[in-house]
């Protein structure tokens, strides 16, 4: 059985038939916080005794599905990362013998990153299993299905991104926060208790 949300529940969650906990005003979002963090869990489990962690995993595969090296510019734009982050990870990953870091000639301060010997041995390891932890995750859906949730992703992604550049540009309006029955009793509760104290 679920677990009663504590505090504010009636007016921030609900417990779905399945005894899942849910956010009433932000649909989805608990779920995919959730989501990711049990992917990450998995992954880190799965490919721990290579090495790696889930967020390893990720770049290592990155890196080596492109035909050529790629830019830190290219991998921090497809996973949506900071250069600054993904360089950190990079440098540790060098560090571990699994990337390597270069420059090349007339390509002015870009800096290009491909897999080791040693790394790309350990990706290949690791896309194996990366195999079986696809079947676990989408075991039962149809390929009709995944395709439905691929485009419905695809969507919430762009909607963040714009989101995303709102906040950025600062035109984003602001928003007021929600009155609830109790604000009013609240208020005058601690307007009694100010005046207590004076």
């Amino acid at each position: 059985m679920g677990r009663a949300p504590a505090n504010r529940a009636d007016e921030c969650a609900t417990i779905n038939d399945g005894g899942i906990l849910r956010w009433k005003d932000a649909p989805l979002v608990r779920e995919l916080f959730v989501m990711h963090n049990m992917m990450m869990r998995c992954g880190d489990r799965l490919v721990s005794d290579l090495g790696l962690t889930g967020s390893r995993w990720i770049l290592l595969g990155a890196v080596t599905d492109y035909d050529e090296p790629p830019t830190l510019t290219a991998l921090s734009n497809d996973a949506l990362l900071s250069v600054q982050n993904v360089s950190r990870m990079v440098a540790a990953m060098e560090s571990d013998g699994l990337l390597e870091r270069f420059s090349k000639p007339g390509e002015g301060r870009s800096v290009f990153v491909g897999a080791s010997q040693r790394g790309q041995e350990i990706c290949d390891l690791a896309c194996a299993r990366g195999e079986q932890f696809t079947r676990e995750f989408l075991n039962g859906f149809s390929e009709e299905e995944i395709r439905t949730m691929q485009g419905f992703l695809d969507r919430m992604l762009g909607n963040l991104q714009e989101f995303e550049r709102l906040l950025q540009s600062g035109a984003l309006p602001e928003i007021a926060p929600k009155q609830n029955e109790q604000s009013g009793g609240m208020s005058g509760n601690a307007n009694t208790h100010r005046s207590d104290t004076q």
